[in-house]
């Protein structure tokens, strides 16, 4: 695991590219928002329902399943390059 969301962002959190998440983490498609460049205010990101936040920096290359409604983590493999 790369990291934990942050469930209380520091100010300095917002300054850098981010990725919001909703909470509590759903089932199926994972919702989140991309901030490349940061947000402005915490409201920015808070009012559009996102809650827990991740510093890009800390993903590096790591990814995320996220099981399906009926439990069922399903994936693809791509080629990146």
């Amino acid at each position: 695991m790369a990291t934990e969301p942050e469930p209380n962002p520091r100010a300095e959190l917002l300054q850098d590219n981010f990725t919001a998440f909703v909470a509590p983490l759903p089932h199926g498609e994972l919702a989140h928002r991309n901030y490349p460049g940061g947000a402005d205010t915490l409201s920015e990101v808070t009012d559009d329902g996102f809650s827990l936040l991740l510093a890009d920096a800390a993903l590096g290359d790591w990814c995320a399943v996220v099981p399906d409604t009926d439990g069922v983590a399903r994936g693809a493999v791509g080629d990146s390059g």
